[in-house]
């Protein structure tokens, strides 16, 4: 017998989000850099959608009711929240040098190969979305609370390192533009091919949003207004698909823009040098 659900359960203040959101202000406190006006912005601004992710109305859908909430969630906690991070870290956070690197043991040194490695963000940032999407995994995922604990830290962490090439903190970690550029729009190409996946196949991407045992009243109205089961999956496609390539054309301008940017600055040390010989 379905269980029928009142909205008025759709806010999850109780989530243990809290804790994590609590968790990586006391980290960032440690590291006076992230105090300055535009770290401190994005910091808030990646904890503020985190903590969205699983209190609001989104959330709660996202938990085994709406296949494009769900959808939507992980854009979130791949590209947005570890995007927001990754702007906010203050260089402090980072190995200082060589002869002062943060740990000296062998996962220490796996750790920061791991992070330095722009093949392995690339492959982990859009791995980690393909995988979570076999049905099988999206399934077992979404109906364990453990192993969706686990799927949320692989999104984090592999947003992470996907970002950390485009935005390191440490010039010397970022990629070229021209290399830069090939990263993100062959990322693009990567969420795209899975958007059309999603969108156009038969099979249900994730069984466990296509019978869940208990329903929102919310659900009966989006259903009597037509948002079935494949409507819900062909739009979670649509959305794999437009919103993660706007993000990364809008990151390809960004990296364009730092790099004529630094291409004026040299040209302009290269003037200011040649009349300061002349004279």
């Amino acid at each position: 017998m379905i269980e029928l659900i009142s909205d008025r359960v759709l806010w999850n203040w109780w989530s243990p989000v809290w804790l994590v959101v609590a968790s990586v202000v006391l980290v960032y406190s440690r590291y006076p850099g992230w105090t300055s006006l535009v770290k401190t912005g994005w910091l808030i601004a990646g904890l503020s959608v985190l903590a969205f992710a699983f209190v609001s109305p989104l959330g709660v859908l996202a938990d085994g009711f709406l296949f494009s909430a769900h959808m939507i969630q992980h854009l979130m906690l791949l590209l947005v929240v570890p995007l927001c991070l990754v702007l906010s870290l203050p260089s402090s956070v980072v190995w200082r040098s060589d002869s002062q690197p943060i740990g000296r043991g062998p996962f220490s040194r796996f750790i920061r190969r791991l992070v330095s490695s722009p093949i392995a963000g690339w492959l982990l940032g859009l791995g980690a979305m393909w995988f979570w999407h076999v049905p099988a995994f999206c399934s077992a995922a979404t109906e364990n609370y453990a192993l969706g604990f686990v799927r949320t830290i692989t999104f984090l962490g592999s947003g992470l390192l996907f970002w950390w090439p485009i935005y390191s903190p440490v010039k010397q970690a970022r990629l070229p533009a021209n290399n830069a550029v090939v990263y993100l729009f062959s990322a693009c190409l990567g969420c795209t091919l899975l958007g059309i996946y999603i969108t156009f196949t038969t099979i249900t991407v994730c069984p466990a949003f296509a019978s869940p045992q208990e329903r929102l009243a919310i659900m009966i109205a989006l259903h009597d207004a037509g948002m079935t089961s494949s409507v819900d999956q062909q739009l979670g496609g649509l959305l794999m698909w437009v919103p993660p390539c706007s993000l990364y054309v809008a990151a390809i301008i960004s990296v364009l823009c730092r790099w004529y940017s630094v291409e004026d600055q040299k040209e302009s040390g290269f003037l200011v040098t040649t009349a300061v010989e002349k004279s």
